[in-house]
């Protein structure tokens, strides 16, 4: 999954849980979003 490279090695500082989604925050100030859509995880990274 190239979307994710930029994470690879990058210090992972928080995980939050929102109703619905898990965001994971890297030092280097990168989001992951983790949702369930339908019945799959959808992802989304900031910035990508």
């Amino acid at each position: 999954m190239a979307k994710f490279d930029g994470v690879i090695g990058q210090e992972l500082l928080t995980v939050e849980e929102k109703e619905g989604e898990v965001v994971l925050i890297f030092r280097d100030n990168r989001y992951i979003f983790v949702r369930l859509v339908d019945g799959k995880l959808v992802t989304e990274s900031v910035p990508e």
